[in-house]
């Protein structure tokens, strides 16, 4: 497996994604027609509600999602800087599971915040919390961050 190609992929995927959620925005504020809007938010968000839906794939495709171009830009960015040095230390396949993994931990870190330790923070400061089953989460934030994390240890002598 080629490492360029790898690293080409993931970017590509990401802007696909990002594509679709532009067109499915522009459809939605033009047209009035959310159809295409409903479809990402449903399979291209990590939420409670897509999670306690079954949607489970959500924790692995957020990671590839995002709707706003400087989120893409800057996380595309630093996965180009970063990803071709971590690519060279441990390979296209160890690379790929990094990404994944540390997408997917991200996204039950994110579920988990959510839902046990944000209300009880709000609880304990406001007296109540008002619970959001609707809020979701995307991007490739996640498996960037995982990625950092390696380059640091691996190359903490440059």
């Amino acid at each position: 497996m080629d490492p360029n190609k790898v690293l080409w992929t993931i970017i590509g995927t990401n802007l696909g994604v990002f594509l679709v959620w532009t067109y499915a925005k522009n459809s939605y504020s033009q047209f009035g027609d959310a159809r295409w809007l409903n479809f990402m938010y449903r399979h291209f968000t990590v939420s409670e509600a897509s999670f306690d839906s079954g949607r489970y794939y959500t924790l692995l495709t957020s990671a590839f999602s995002h709707n706003l171009l400087p989120h893409l830009g800057m996380n595309m960015f630093v996965l180009y800087s970063m990803g071709q040095g971590v690519l060279e230390a441990i390979g296209p396949s160890r690379f790929l599971l990094l990404y994944a993994g540390a997408g997917l931990c991200a996204s039950l870190t994110t579920l988990a915040y959510k839902k046990y330790i944000r209300p009880s923070l709000e609880r304990s400061k406001y007296g109540y919390h008002q619970r959001g089953r609707h809020e979701f989460s995307l991007g490739a934030s996640g498996s960037i961050m995982g990625l950092t994390s390696f380059f640091a240890c691996a190359f903490w002598y440059y």
